[in-house]
């Protein structure tokens, strides 16, 4: 609710109240993960302060100004004028007193600070709108300070931190916008023009999509904007990442390191000359706040789940209903509530399970508290009668508290209330998963566990509309079909299929094309027609050993043989080396994941007999697809312990499929996939049956041909 004693500061109500605790309860719980220190700084400041900071030239007309009104306890300046204040709008000036604080060293930083206090900012009457533009609001507030090597990696990290908490809540996709320097710009250009092209190179990294937003940045640095779209289309800013060399200056941050005139310029040396000279270096300052105003986020969310909020989230995740007033009946339930609350104890240092029960023991029909209570939306309906209290159990209906991986039937659970407490909390510890886990979770799930260390699942796999009824399907089903791959994913894909019998004959003929006098493409392709022919060959040898041995039943005639090889290209264009050795492994799944994107190159290379027996031979297709991979980071729990625990549990480097990405099956988590391979590296199947189909029903032709011919069909119908 809202109040004219204070426009433009919302008043939070119980339910509300709840939310918004969640709200910041779980970003500090992801402050641990992404290293940020909770601080808390005053709400008020003398204005000298915000003259430092630059503020009060440059967003006066914004700020409160906070005075005595008795003479006698007012501050006096030198001058002998009262000393005036100002309510803080933002809380970067206070973090920049942490800092100077103390002495710094190059090795403390980066340092990052996050702050929740509350925030007032002077928005004209008529700009206010409910709890999306405000006077009062609370910001989830972060500020960074680093050496100038370490903006890219600190604004990365961010990137990932908004992505992971926008997904936790369900959001939907949001763009990126980049804001340049403005008119009324503070500092020295050189700054600006280093901090706009570290924020683009973040950016170009990150593998989202962004616009440029030319004069709109920050009165002290550029910035990166999220702007999320709410329930009605209106697009709201909510994230920001903005990068600033100014307050450092002004209130002369510095912390000490070697060589500090190539720190300054983020550079590194191994000089022992000039290592051994130390001083002062101007730290950089990056602000960022992941859901922006607490408020706004909280409007869009109250429109976003439209009253049907993720369980962990929900103001009312239970409600205890009595079947009747009688007293064994009261007594049980409010017994109910208090294990469900966590407060039935008779010791006095209780232990509250967090979370929201309200009871509903009132005289009225079951059927119309029922009722009532799913109207209201809450995520358990708990119903007691005598039969409950007779049983020591609680009748469940679950089905509000409903979360994506969830298995119906969640209605009519029987319990008992130390049970229903557990199966609540689980359901808030599990932050409505957005993927449920698999039956037989991959290696490096088990290295995890195995560790002690918590991973989420890496990316579901991307399968695109398999083509069931073409001819060559028809035909292949009843012939021999060899695969030359050991990858079971590959061969699962062909089974989707109904090529059910496929054989897999593993090629075992070296790689050894020239890879620095080729593309990566024509690798890729020239190493997949290696393996189809070798295989190829391979069976032709069987087949004369099983007809020189006479064996009864030797195997037919390969109507296809199939080939596929993958490569990872890095963005220099250079083939990325299979490991040689479990270090070398190791070092390659890092890289990996520290640099993030890379182009995951796929040859499918397929074979057929000739059909006509005065031309012996084969006709040989290949194709190539290329698929970026935006692989996980640290902060996507993927450190380095849990690689080199993956690797240690492998049967060898080469069991690990050489880039240990067969079909996202091994180590590495997928991100996101841009491409049409399926499983990234699987078979791109429609490709290769078009193939299937020229090599056996269109041998000899070429592509022109194909098409007069496909042409003159068309006339013919």
């Amino acid at each position: 609710m809202t109040s004219i004693y204070s426009p433009g500061s919302p008043i939070f109500l119980p339910n509300g109240a709840r939310i918004f605790n969640r709200l910041l309860d779980y970003l500090r719980k992801q402050y641990v993960h992404y290293g940020f220190q909770e601080v808390i700084t005053p709400t008020i400041y003398k204005k000298a302060l915000w003259a430092k900071s630059g503020h009060l030239e440059n967003y006066a007309d914004d700020m409160f100004t906070v005075t005595s009104t008795s003479p006698s306890r007012a501050d006096v300046t030198e001058a002998g004028e009262i000393d005036e204040y100002g309510l803080k709008p933002m809380n970067c000036p206070g973090h920049c007193l942490i800092f100077a604080a103390q002495k710094r060293s190059y090795r403390d930083l980066p340092i990052r600070y996050a702050d929740f206090s509350p925030l007032h900012r002077n928005e004209i009457s008529g700009a206010l709108s409910g709890l999306t533009r405000v006077r009062r609001f609370h910001q989830d507030d972060g500020h960074i300070f680093c050496r100038p090597s370490q903006i890219e990696e600190e604004i990365s990290k961010t990137l990932e931190f908004i992505r992971r908490v926008y997904k936790d809540f369900r959001l939907g996709s949001y763009r990126l916008k980049l804001s340049t320097r403005p008119e009324n710009y503070i500092g020295e250009l050189e700054d600006w023009e280093y901090a706009e092209g570290s924020l683009q190179r973040a950016l170009d990294n990150s593998g989202e999509p962004w616009t440029l937003n030319e004069g709109d940045g920050a009165f002290y640095g550029p910035k990166i904007d999220v702007i999320l779209k709410d329930s009605d289309g209106k697009e709201h800013q909510t994230a920001t990442i903005q990068l600033d060399f100014q307050l450092p200056k002004r209130f002369e941050l510095e912390y000490q390191a070697p060589a500090p005139e190539l720190e300054a310029k983020g550079e590194t040396t191994t000089d022992p000359e000039l290592l051994a000279v130390n001083g002062p270096v101007r730290p950089v300052m990056i602000h960022r706040a992941v859901l922006g105003s607490a408020e706004r986020m909280f409007a869009l969310l109250v429109e976003h789940y439209n009253g049907k909020w993720p369980f962990w989230l929900n103001p009312r995740q239970g409600i205890v209903l009595t079947v009747n007033d009688s007293e064994p009946v009261l007594q049980f339930a409010r017994k109910t509530q208090k294990v469900l609350l966590g407060t039935d104890f008779t010791d006095a240092h209780i232990s509250p399970s967090g979370l929201a029960v309200d009871l509903d023991d009132s005289a009225r029909s079951l059927s119309l508290k029922i009722r009532e209570a799913k109207t209201k939306g809450y995520g358990m309906i708990i119903v007691v009668g005598p039969k409950d209290v007779a049983k020591g159990t609680v009748m469940v209906d679950a089905t509000g508290g409903l979360q994506s991986g969830d298995q119906p039937p969640q209605k009519n659970l029987v319990m008992s209330p130390e049970e229903l407490l557990q199966f609540m909390k689980t359901k808030t510890t599990a932050m409505d998963p957005t993927e449920p886990a698999p039956e037989n979770p991959p290696a490096y799930i088990a290295a995890a566990r195995k560790h002690g260390i918590p991973l989420r699942q890496s990316a579901p796999i991307r399968r695109g509309p398999m083509p069931l009824q073409l001819p060559i399907l028809d035909h292949l089903r009843t012939k021999r079909v060899i695969l030359a791959s050991a990858s079971p994913r590959r061969r699962a894909l062909l089974n989707q299929l109904g090529l059910t019998d496929v054989e897999v004959f593993p090629s075992d003929k070296p790689e050894d094309v020239e890879k620095n006098k080729i593309t990566p493409e024509e690798y890729v392709a020239e190493t997949a027609r290696r393996k189809v022919l070798h295989v190829y060959e391979q069976a032709l040898k069987q087949q004369e050993e099983d007809e020189k041995n006479k064996v009864p039943e030797k195997s037919a005639d390969p109507a296809l043989v199939i080939s596929a090889d993958t490569i990872i290209a890095t963005r220099s264009g250079r083939i990325l080396e299979k490991p040689r050795d479990e270090q070398d492994h190791i070092r390659m799944l890092k890289h990996l994941r520290d640099t993030r994107v890379h182009r995951v190159l796929t040859a499918v290379c397929v074979l057929a007999p000739k059909d006509n027996a005065a031309h012996p031979g084969y006709e040989l297709e290949t194709h190539v697809e290329d698929t970026e991979v935006y692989f996980a980071q640290v902060r996507d729990g993927l450190p380095d312990d849990v690689i080199e625990a993956y690797v240690k549990t492998r049967e060898g480097v080469d069991k690990a499929g050489g880039y240990a990405i067969q079909g996202i099956g091994g180590m590495v988590l997928v991100d996101k996939i841009e491409g049409s391979v399926d499983n990234v590296i699987g078979l791109p199947v429609r490709k290769t049956l078009q193939l299937a189909e020229k090599v056996i029903f269109r041998q000899g032709m070429d592509d022109d041909e194909e098409e007069e011919d496909a042409g003159s069909d068309e006339e013919e119908d």
